[in-house]
């Protein structure tokens, strides 16, 4: 069975500033690339990966620099698994970076005696914008990371446990007891 077909990116920038080199990082890696070595990037190819390249070559062009984008197979089956490995590992990464960072701010939730309704919606805030870069991890896990289920779950918890703290502060303090658990009004 043949293995993926590449989009590859080779590109130059000036040194100074440093900051291109930055942004042009960043977008790589926003991207999903895999840096084979230096400046030699690689996703898989499709349409929206090659289209990406060429906005970028082109911005890399416009500051000065160079840059080539070809496609290609891997001669080597084995080589080709490798760079499938590290794309899984490098989004495992990213998904196990948003998982903790869920899981922090429910402990940061749990932790805190009294919390004020302010601070739980901030913190759903930020979960809720966890979700958001988690959505944008699927986009670029071209290889179904194992780290997406984990990722997700964590989020999944974490909202619902806050949600259930924000509904409990929400309550009148008269229907709830102090372990927490509403008390039963009525007849």
């Amino acid at each position: 069975m043949p293995g993926p077909i590449w989009c590859v990116l080779s590109y130059r920038l000036p040194r100074e500033p440093t900051r291109l080199r930055l942004a042009v990082w960043r977008r790589l890696k926003r991207l999903g690339a895999v840096v084979l070595h230096d400046a030699v990037w690689l996703l898989p190819a499709d349409g929206a990966t090659r289209e990406a390249f060429e906005w970028l070559a082109e911005e890399i062009e416009q500051q000065g620099g160079t840059a080539f984008i070809w496609e290609g197979p891997s001669l080597d089956s084995s080589q080709a698994q490798t760079i499938v490995r590290r794309f899984r590992a490098d989004a495992d990464v990213r998904y196990a970076t948003i998982a903790n960072s869920a899981l922090e701010l429910c402990r940061v939730a749990a932790r805190v005696r009294r919390v004020s309704d302010a601070q739980l919606q901030q913190i759903r805030r930020r979960l809720v914008g966890l979700e958001r870069a988690l959505r944008l991890e699927r986009r670029c896990d071209y290889f179904r990371a194992q780290g997406r289920a984990g990722a997700e779950r964590a989020l999944r918890e974490a909202l619902a446990d806050l949600d259930e703290r924000i509904a409990i502060t929400a309550r009148p303090a008269s229907s709830v007891n102090r372990s927490g658990r509403q008390r039963a009004v009525g007849h």
